[in-house]
């Protein structure tokens, strides 16, 4: 028991000498515990604080500037391949309709259209099924949904012309059931699809319609942190300025007000091109399709009315009021996008005065004066003030479109220097730090 007792008595100093504190730790304690460590801590603070500040801006900055440049190389694109492949295919319906009814009539120019019109939703089928992300299931299901369909629509187009040139009575049967497969499938999905793509640009562009708030914070505090340290040591060291810190202090001043403003810039450019070019793009190319309906009601109602049926009278109107509609949403910023726009009105207005002329004579049974006046080549007929319309809105989405690819350019050149420069400059406030800390360590040698 006695030899047992002795040995645990031994056991706390054993312990004891089985962790010895280190000497090293034990200097490194003393020395930041000093007043020569805690300027260093300070230092060695300031110069992370800094170099973190750098970093943080310049890699904020360049992810920014990566997803604006993704913005015009893939998301644009392919929105508006969507918007080409939409309103493509509606212009085919309305020519296969108008070079249906044209029967007799000169319609090589209706025949034209409707070629282009399928060889450019064709195109744009492309381009879109190419450049679409593999995972992206909702908007290849829209896709595969016009690739199926679209051999089916222009064989029901091409066996309506073909019994119309044997004057079977058929031949209005069949062209119905394509204009009808066109509305009710394949139209509904480029609409899905041109929908889903805008929504993605917007997504991705809605990201910087506000300043890098997170920027602005960090350098902030760097900045602040080095103004605060400046009036420390100027109480306790009695001098009042203090070179290496003034030249940090300066160079984040610098950096923050070149990151400011990029930044601000940046941030207009984009919101502006969201106003002027997306929303725009988006609410032309409804007006667009809408009035391409329109058409293709007009001279749908022609094809059933001689097949002994015809089109609700107030489906025409209905239609070109909701065109209206998505155009009084589009704001007066830009000079040739308003006037492109008033234009298209005026055509409008004298598309509606046409197609009442085409009630009218219909009335009267004149249907072959009904149809010279719906696909003639006269001034006063509706197939030249609809293509005179629909020119105009192209030639407006041509426009938005270039507003928004020069806007965001315009975002992307602000902030594309402001990282590396933000960084270079923070990297200079560190050795700035270190150079106005140095002499006043050395002081206590």
């Amino acid at each position: 028991m006695t030899a047992q007792a002795s040995k645990n008595r031994q056991l706390p100093s054993l312990r004891l000498r089985s962790f010895p504190e280190s000497s090293v730790l034990a200097e490194l304690r003393d020395f930041f515990t000093s007043s020569p460590g805690k300027l260093v801590s300070m230092a060695l603070v300031l110069i992370t604080m800094g170099l973190f500040a750098g970093w943080f801006t310049s890699a904020a900055q360049l992810s920014r500037t990566e997803v604006l440049e993704q913005n015009l190389s893939d998301y644009e694109p392919r929105a508006h391949a969507a918007q080409v492949l939409y309103s493509s295919l509606s212009a085919a319906n309305e020519s296969a309709n108008a070079a249906f009814v044209a029967g007799g009539l000169p319609a090589d120019e209706i025949q034209s259209s409707y070629s282009v019109a399928l060889a450019t939703a064709g195109k744009a089928l492309i381009t879109s099924a190419t450049s679409l992300p593999s995972d992206d299931s909702p908007a290849h299901a829209n896709l595969d949904t016009i690739a199926m369909n679209l051999p089916v629509y222009t064989g029901l187009v091409e066996t309506a012309r073909t019994n119309k040139r044997l004057d079977n009575s058929v031949a209005a049967a069949y062209l119905a059931t394509a204009s009808t497969l066109m509305q009710d499938t394949m139209l509904p999905a480029a609409e899905g699809f041109y929908r889903e793509e805008t929504e993605d640009l917007r997504r991705t562009h809605g990201k910087f319609a506000s300043p890098p708030w997170a920027i602005y914070g960090v350098l902030g505090i760097a900045l602040a942190s080095v103004l605060l340290t400046h009036r420390y040591l100027a109480r306790r060291t009695q001098r009042r300025i203090n070179r290496g810190l003034v030249v940090a202090a300066a160079a984040l001043a610098v950096a923050m007000t070149w990151v400011v403003v990029a930044g601000l810039t940046s941030s207009t450019y984009s919101l502006r091109a969201e106003q002027r070019g997306t929303a725009a793009v988006d609410a032309l190319s409804q007006a667009r399709t809408l009035t391409q309906k329109a058409r293709s009601m007009e001279t749908m109602a022609l094809v059933q009315r001689g097949a002994g049926r015809g089109v609700p009278a107030s489906a025409f109107a209905d239609t070109l009021l909701a065109a209206e509609e998505e155009l009084k949403t589009i704001g007066e910023s830009d000079p040739q996008i308003t006037a492109a726009v008033g234009a298209a009105r005026a055509d409008a207005r004298r598309w509606v005065t046409a197609h009442q002329q085409i009630v009218a004579r219909e009335a009267t049974g004149d249907y072959l004066g009904a149809t010279r006046v719906a696909i003639g080549t006269d001034p006063g007929s509706a197939a030249v003030a609809y293509r005179s319309l629909d020119g105009h809105l192209t030639t407006a989405i041509d426009r938005a479109r270039t507003l928004y690819r020069d806007n965001v350019n315009t975002a992307r050149f602000a902030i594309a220097f402001s990282g590396p420069g933000a960084f270079l400059l923070c990297v200079l406030a560190a050795v700035g730090v270190a150079a106005g800390f140095y002499p006043r360590v050395r002081e206590y040698r």
